[in-house]
C-alpha cells in the first residue's frame, strides 16, 4: 500500500487519467496482437494451399507416367472426398 504524505492529497482526476491512458494502451496492444494473429492465420492458409497443390500436381504427374497410379489415386479420393459438390465435379473429370 501506498503511504500517502502528510497534507497531500490524491488527485482523482490525474489517476482517471492515468487510468485511461493505460486502457488506450491495453486496446492498442490487442489490435496488435489480433493484427499479428490475423496475418499468421492468412500465411498458415496460404502454406496449406501451395502444399495441396504441390502435392496434388506430383499426383497429377505420377498418374500421366503410370496409368496403374490412377487407380489407387480414384480409391483415395472415393473413400475421402465427401461433398456432394466434389464428387460430382470429380466425377465430370472421370476420376470417380
Amino acid at each position: 500500500m501506498l503511504a500517502v504524505q502528510p497534507g497531500r492529497k490524491r488527485d482523482p482526476y490525474k489517476k482517471a487519467l492515468k487510468l485511461d491512458a493505460l486502457r488506450k494502451k491495453q486496446d492498442a496492444l490487442r489490435a496488435k496482437i489480433a493484427k499479428l494473429e490475423a496475418r499468421e492465420k492468412a500465411a498458415n492458409r496460404r502454406e496449406a494451399t501451395r502444399l495441396k497443390v504441390i502435392i496434388g500436381s506430383a499426383i497429377l504427374a505420377k498418374v500421366d507416367l503410370d496409368p496403374e497410379a490412377r487407380g489407387w489415386v480414384a480409391a483415395v479420393l472415393e473413400n475421402n472426398v465427401a461433398a456432394q459438390r466434389d464428387r460430382e465435379f470429380l466425377k465430370a473429370k472421370n476420376w470417380l
